[in-house]
Formats: C-alpha cells, structure tokens, sequence
C-alpha cells in the first residue's frame, strides 16, 4: 500500500478547505491542463538549462523580470531557502565586513550566515501593542546601525513577515545605498505584493521600493506548485555573476521542469488574468473583514488595527491578505482555535500560535471558502461567550512569557559557525539558562529561532518553551525529540 498516495487522494476527495499555502489552493488544474509525468523531463534538446540559460528558460525568466519589474530574475526550483542563502552568500564577499540582519529571519537566512561564514548584527523588529507578534524594522535603527564602527557587506530583512507585516523597505534602501550597501529582501510571503502591492489596498513590493535582491516564494500566495520560489535582482551593488555561482550550488543540478513550468505559468497567469482575479479576491477579503468586525469573543487583528497600536511612531503596513484571528476573550488558546476548525469545520488554517491563528489566502480561494470561514469564526464566537473567564487567567500568563521571550534579546557569543565547531554536551531545558546554546530551536511554522548556536540561552526561554509545548505547537531543531534537553558548548558549560 502506499500510504502517502492514499492519503493525498483522500485529502483530495474530502471537503477540508485549506487556509494555508500553496497558493494554488488545490485548484490549479482546473486553470492549467498538464500531466506532470508528462512534463517531467531533463535537459534534452530545444529546452535549454536553467543554470545556463540562452533559450526558452531565458526568455521566461526574462517575462518574470518584466512582470515583475526588476531587471534580472531566477527561477528557483529549491524554493525560497536557496535564493536567501545565494543572495547571502553573493554579498559576503569581504569576510572583515557583518550583515546587519533582522533577528525575525527564517531559519534559511541563518543557515546562509554559516554557509557564508559571515557574522550578523541583529535588528529587533518594534513590537506592537496589544499583540503577541513583532512588527517592522525601524528605519531609525538601521541609520544608527550604519553610522556606527561596523561595516556591513548588506543589509537582510523579512518583509512582510509571517503575519504579514510590512517594513519601510523604501526609506531603509535610502539609508543604505548612501553608503553603497545592498539591502536583501526575504519577502517569500508577499510575492503577489511584486505584481499587485501598491494599489491602495495591498503594501508595494520591496522590488520597485529600491531593494537589491529580491526572493519570493510563489507557491505560498500566488497559485503555483509547493517548492517554487524566483529571485530578483537589481542595480549595480551586488556581483551578478557571483550570484549566479552561489544559485548554481545552492540549487539542484537537476532542475524539476514540472516546477520551472509551475513557475512561468502562474505568471503569465496572473498577469493575463490581473483584472478579474484581484477584484474578485478584494471583494472576499473586504466581506470577511466587515462581517466579522462585531465578534465578541474572538478578534480579527486587522491591518488598521496593526497601524493603529504602532502609534504612527513609524510607518507599518500589512498584508489584508494574511488573516489574523486571534483568540481574544474566548479563553481558547490558538491552538485550541485551530483544532476546532480544523476538526468540527473542517478548515485547515496555516498555523497556530499562543493567541492567534493564520489563515493564508490567495487569488485561488473561493466565495464558498470564505463564508465557510466566516460562518464558522461568528458560531464559535457565540459559544465561547458562555465560557469566557474559564481559563483566561493561566492563558495570559503564558502569554506574557511569549512576549517576554519573543522581544528579548540574546546575548552572541560565537559565530553560528564557530558554535557548530565546539564540543556539546546535553542540558536539561529547564537548567538550561545562561548556557550557550550548540544548536536552533525554533517553532514552525515559522521558523524563526528563539535561539541559535552561540547565543547564550535567556532566564525567560525554558519556561517559554515548556508553555509552548503544553499548548501543542510543535517546536523544532532540538535533537532530543522529546524537548527534554538543549545541546550547549561544553566550553561554556556552568
């Protein structure tokens, strides 16, 4: 029996609706007649190579760039990982020089400063009251960072970030181009801001905001296959040529033209098809919104909600898109939340946190997907007024320490490399503070550490993953997959 087949068919034929990526929402081929098997081929004649592209593939790649503005772009078949540790890699090209880097990085952008043997300074996205997630890079902070003693081969951001969040990639890019310094863009959940931001209702793309490098993963929020992503390129700061060297290794010598064909399209899709599928998809997104203004219990954390708790003491935006459903005073936690829509509702959501779930959305989605979702968010807004209080107390608890430890700043010891160099010794997690940490533990989604290698270990964090763990959310990295122990650097063991 193969089981994985057959529970892909069943998923298939069920009437679970999926708020989560890819893009394509499973309805891909109802818009684009192929058979994979058909299309699954190698580099044979009359249909060129992705790592030296001079016929077909250029000319796609060359499509992608116009539709999307940018002047140069790449297909990725090893989704958005590759392109972040390429463009990483690219610009480390002076080993004295650091990359200054949000701290909010997927676990990839990590994993590119080993790979680079680079060093960071980390930039602490402003946190947003009322909220349990972290928002945008402070343009000001980035100012202070290059006017200090260090010199830094680019700047890398998430933007928008797993809640959708919008940094000021515009006024950041003017701040490090005055010192010739390249700004990285990791904006694998905005891919449809490249082609559709910047119309009033959706932020711009970080691409026509002056970033240099620019990696979007398509199959999260535009209709194409799971492990899709492009990469774009602009001005004059980053080697071209050293970046094609770093795409070349860091992607498959033997490219899936399944998904290159994924790629090119789901572009020409979207854009022969620009008019009809944004109004569609605004108008479902506007009709969630105002029908689920007046929940009593549960609370939708709306862009304007998000701009208006910043205070306007910087600008921030973010993605209607990606809807925000937070627990409220329901006294659910979110993974509660989530099971409940996903077990009696049947709607798969994205993830779960402490006090919120994500539902992704797309083009793709249907008029019957979200009123589903909405009919089911107003009924379980009604039961929970009888249960209010029940078990808040201990919920917001819990939730104060996500804050603590989601804010906090680690101490860097040794590089991410240097860390993996040293000798580890296990350490019960709940003895672990104050040890410096021998390897990554994050939750995914989204993959963002609490902790790397070499930094040292806060008095916030075992208590933060012991709630997370008694909530359900699934935390990873560790090699003792019970999440008993911590590895940490013998060195420096107390």
């Amino acid at each position: 029996m193969d089981k994985l087949k057959d529970a892909l068919k069943e998923l298939g034929k069920s009437d679970y609706y999926p708020f989560h990526m890819p893009g394509h929402k499973r309805r891909a081929g109802e818009y684009f007649d192929y058979d994979p098997c058909l299309e699954d081929i190698t580099e044979i004649d009359g249909f060129d190579n992705l790592h030296h592209p001079e016929g077909i593939l250029k000319e796609e790649q060359e499509f992608a760039a116009g539709a999307f503005g940018s002047e140069e772009s790449f297909f990725l078949i090893n989704g958005s990982s590759c392109g972040v540790m390429a463009a990483i890699a690219a610009a480390a090209a002076d080993s004295d020089q650091k990359l200054l880097m949000g701290r909010n990085g997927h676990k990839s952008a990590y994993s590119g400063l080993y790979f680079a043997n680079v060093q960071a300074d980390y930039l602490y996205p402003e946190k947003i009251p009322d909220v349990s997630f972290l928002g945008a890079v402070n343009p000001d902070d980035v100012l202070k960072a290059v006017n200090g003693n260090a010199s830094y081969s680019g700047i890398f951001l998430t933007s928008p970030t797993y809640e959708g969040i919008v940094s000021d990639v515009q006024k950041i890019c003017e701040t490090a181009h005055g010192k010739n310094i390249p700004v990285i863009v990791d904006e694998a959940h905005g891919a449809h801001l490249g082609l559709f931001g910047g119309d009033g209702y959706f932020p711009k793309g970080a691409l026509c905001q002056g970033a240099d490098i620019v990696i979007q993963s398509l199959h999260k929020t535009l209709p194409a296959m799971t492990q899709t992503a492009i990469l774009h390129v602009q001005g004059k700061l980053i080697d071209r040529e050293r970046l094609r060297s770093y795409l070349s290794m860091f992607q498959s010598s033997s490219p899936s033209y399944v998904l290159m064909e994924s790629i090119s399209s789901c572009i020409h899709f979207c854009r022969e098809n620009e008019q009809w599928l944004l109004k569609d998809y605004k108008k479902r997104l506007q009709d969630f919104y105002i029908r689920t203004k007046e929940l009593a219990c549960l609370k939708i954390i709306t862009p304007s909600l998000i701009n208006q708790n910043f205070g306007g003491r910087i600008k921030i935006e973010a993605d209607p898109g990606k809807i925000l459903i937070g627990t409220g005073k329901s006294g659910f936690s979110g993974k509660e939340l989530y099971n409940i829509l996903r077990e009696k509702y049947h709607l798969q959501m994205e993830m779960a946190s402490m006090d919120y779930v994500i539902a992704m959305t797309s083009i793709m989605d249907t008029d019957e997907g979200f009123e589903r979702l909405i009919c089911a968010l107003l009924e379980i807004d009604v039961q929970a007024l009888g249960q209010q209080g029940s078990r808040r107390r201990g919920f917001e608890e819990a939730l104060e320490q996500d804050k603590k430890t989601s804010c906090g700043k680690a101490e860097t010891v040794y590089s991410i490399r240097e860390a993996f160099s040293k000798a580890t010794v296990p350490v019960d997690i709940s003895k672990s503070a104050g040890q410096v940490s021998g390897e990554f533990i994050y939750l995914y989604p989204p993959g963002i550490p609490v902790i790397t290698p070499g930094e040292r270990i806060g008095k916030e964090l075992p208590a933060y993953l012991e709630e997370a763990a008694g909530m359900g959310l699934s935390i990873q990295g560790l090699r003792d997959y019970e999440h008993k122990k911590v590895f940490c650097i013998q060195d420096e063991a107390k």
